[in-house]
């Protein structure tokens, strides 16, 4: 009895003995997979890492060629942009300041003396938010209250379209100046003939954005009688022939790729017979056709243009009379109604931006109308 409970007792110390060394080994096991892991990260951030970021930093042959002819290409188009700069005429020099943008909304002197200079008219601090003035419409609205006592609006002799014809209607769209105007032209589905103003400090882009059109317009400032904000360099009555062929060489210059000319403003200028006998002959001279606005019923254009020979483009409608959509839907379906009934039409709006969006969303009332460029009535 006593030899089997000694052996019994060996037995069980045995066994503890070797569960007491299970913990330490599984502990120490730990410690190796450990240590493993954190040799081999160390060594990857210190070798493999830093060889694969070389690796990706490394363009492969194609990569490499391709980047060198796009910036070969770049750089042939900046040198071609900066041979085509250094053709084009220097913009005007003049002191007139920066004038305000043509936007929705614009701030003017709330008075200003008719004498003063314009040095001072730009430093008046007695500045009030007005209403924009709509240039020619402006124009045109203080010379219809004028004519019902003064004089009988001139009669335009309309050309003849021959019977079955497709009635044509074409809209210009006076002052364009900045690129903002151009993107929402462009949204038109349609042909629409933008008029841009000769460039001034005001707004020195018209030549370039010129040439994003397929066809356009010179928007010509003449001398108003009803408009306070005239533009630089605007023709007067009293400019000599030769005051008005150095202006129009010069335009010229700048857009040798526009042969039409619409009057901004003109009030006076237009309904003078000298001076439009001076401006026609030098536009004749130089291959160009006049485009009357109308902004005045006594118009002498087509007297002079009859004189020398030349067909006469008129406007028929403004359609931004009033700003409010609905208006300048109104003023859309006499246009098209015109056009029905004449054989051709000619609209002509500014970029405003319900002007522009109007156009753009009622493409549906331009039905039975073929909506083309000036240049093909």
């Amino acid at each position: 009895m006593k030899k089997k409970q000694s052996k019994t007792n060996d037995t069980l110390r045995h066994k503890k003995s070797k569960i007491s060394f299970k913990p330490f080994l599984i502990g120490l096991a730990l410690c190796f997979i450990a240590l493993g892991i954190g040799i081999g990260g160390y060594w990857y951030v210190n070798h493999s890492l830093p060889f694969l970021k070389h690796q990706k930093a490394v363009p492969t042959k194609e990569e490499s060629v391709s980047t060198d002819a796009l910036m070969l290409k770049m750089q042939q188009m900046l040198e071609s942009e900066k041979l085509r700069q250094a053709t084009l005429p220097p913009l005007p020099e003049t002191n007139v300041s920066k004038p305000a943008p043509l936007v929705e909304s614009a701030i003017v002197p709330s008075k200003v003396e008719e004498n003063s200079s314009l040095e001072t008219t730009q430093n008046n601090e007695a500045l009030v938010q007005k209403a924009p003035e709509l240039s020619e419409v402006h124009e045109y609205q203080q010379s219809l209250k004028e004519s019902k006592s003064s004089h009988k609006p001139h009669t335009v002799v309309r050309k003849e379209y021959p019977q079955g014809t497709t009635p044509k209607l074409a809209i210009i769209i006076d002052d364009v100046s900045f690129p903002w105007q151009t993107r929402l032209m462009k949204e038109i589905p349609y042909k629409v003939t933008p008029a841009f103003f000769p460039p001034t400090k005001g707004h020195p882009e018209t030549v370039r954005l010129s040439h994003e059109f397929p066809f356009a317009m010179v928007h010509l400032p003449l001398e108003a009688k009803y408009y306070s904000r005239p533009e630089e360099d605007t023709l007067n009555t009293t400019d000599s022939l030769d005051v008005i062929e150095k202006r129009i060489k010069r335009i010229k210059a700048w857009f040798p790729h526009i042969h039409y000319y619409n009057n901004h403003t003109g009030g006076y200028f237009t309904a003078d017979y000298a001076a439009m006998d001076r401006l026609i002959k030098v536009m004749k001279d130089h291959n160009l056709s006049f485009v009357d606005s109308r902004t005045v019923g006594n118009s002498k254009a087509p007297e002079v243009m009859k004189k020398y020979g030349m067909f006469l483009y008129s406007r028929d409608v403004f359609l931004d009379n009033s700003l409010e959509k609905s208006a300048i839907r109104k003023q859309l379906k006499e246009a098209v109604f015109k056009a029905k009934k004449y054989g051709y039409a000619i609209a002509i709006g500014h970029p405003h931006k319900n002007t522009l969006e109007v156009l753009r969303d009622s493409q549906v009332l331009l039905e039975g109308v073929e909506m083309v460029y000036l240049k093909e009535l």
